[in-house]
């Protein structure tokens, strides 16, 4: 079961990261929590690498209150920018290993609060948005087995490899905070190549690390969601479920292109499946999208064509695969669609954008 109530919003009132610090781009408006990055500048000075360097025409006092925000995209351009300056890419990795509930805000406040493990993932994923308005939280389950992991839904969002290295850590850290610190998934994947050393996966994990899948995930038995919390709290859930709530007000179009990134993993997209989703008949919501002036295809095909570039540009994945993945039975209509949105085959696009395979260039783990 893919797991997503598809709420969103933003607190008004707080500092922003200016769209420009790190260069122009497109589609800023999905905004970051600055929480879980509040550790960069001490970690930057431990890989030996001048905080003001890597930060330089970046208002740094931003990261002096983790309830600050910034631009999605930009966030993605930093850990970028660290991996460069530090020569070490496995740099979101290292941000999410430090990461703890505490730094989760709400969500992570949330989480610790809940009956049981199952309860905490699925309430943290419902409120995801509270802290990232451009990547969700996923949990599917099948024949016993859960996987956990984070979906970039965010248009034009830059340096996914770094973002998806930087969640999947601060998601087995959240499983060792509430399961205990020996937990450790069966194995780990990976929707980007693979590093010329997987050393300091392999120990981040404690598990088998599979690069170049279709999707960044920790994958466990489905009964470890069965775990009770020692620090399961049921009024301080409600009290916080109540503010968490009184924060959504985001639009029809962010909280529909963030359900369709979900539902494509679990390969279960049809109008109809996500006006129920919404709590809503699908004719009321092909009428809203109408006077939004957009249509469920046309957003459909903008989140399968942002899946499928960061497939085609950051993983060694057969075409054939991400085709089956983004919904379609054949390969050639994958093709044609993708020629119609972006003018070129889906060969010819990892041809001039596939990253090549990822170096790391530092042993702090």
């Amino acid at each position: 079961m893919a797991v997503d109530r598809v709420r969103g919003g933003a607190r008004s009132g707080q500092r922003d990261f200016s769209a420009e610090q790190f260069g122009p781009g497109e589609n800023e408006e999905a905004s970051q929590r600055v929480g879980p990055f509040a550790d960069l500048s001490r970690l930057l000075r431990e890989l030996g690498t001048d905080p003001t360097e890597v930060m330089a025409g970046f208002d740094t006092d931003v990261l002096g209150s983790p309830e600050n925000r910034g631009p999605f995209v930009a966030m993605g351009r930093l850990l970028h920018q660290c991996a460069v300056k530090t020569g070490c890419q496995h740099f979101g990795l290292l941000v999410g290993q430090r990461t703890r509930l505490s730094h989760l805000g709400l969500p992570g406040q949330l989480a610790r609060y809940s009956p049981t493990l199952g309860v905490a993932i699925r309430t943290f994923a419902v409120y995801q948005h509270l802290n990232s308005q451009g990547m969700a939280t996923f949990l599917l389950e099948k024949d016993g087995v859960a996987t956990l992991g984070s979906v970039v839904y965010q248009k034009g969002a830059e340096h996914v490899e770094q973002i998806y290295d930087f969640n999947v850590a601060t998601m087995v850290g959240i499983m060792r905070e509430l399961c205990g610190a020996r937990w450790r998934p069966e194995r780990v994947l990976f929707s980007h190549s693979e590093p010329t050393d997987d050393r300091p996966y392999r120990r981040a994990f404690q598990a088998p690390c599979r690069f170049n899948a279709e999707r960044t995930a920790l994958v466990f038995p489905a009964s470890v969601l069965d775990h009770r919390l020692a620090s399961a709290d049921p009024e301080q859930l409600r009290i916080l479920e109540a503010q968490a709530d009184a924060r959504d007000d985001f639009g029809l179009v962010f909280r529909l292109r963030r359900s369709l990134r979900i539902l494509l993993l679990a390969q279960n997209v049809s109008g109809d499946q996500v006006a129920r989703l919404l709590l809503m008949h699908r004719r009321t919501l092909n009428r809203r999208l109408m006077a939004e002036g957009t249509t469920f295809q046309r957003l459909l095909d903008e989140v399968r064509f942002e899946a499928a570039c960061q497939l085609l540009d950051t993983a060694r994945i057969p075409i054939t695969e991400i085709a089956a993945t983004l919904g379609y039975a054949e390969t050639s209509a994958f093709s044609r669609a993708f020629r119609r949105w972006s003018g070129v085959t889906p060969i010819q696009r990892r041809r001039r954008f596939a990253a090549p395979r990822r170096g790391n260039g530092c042993d702090l783990t």
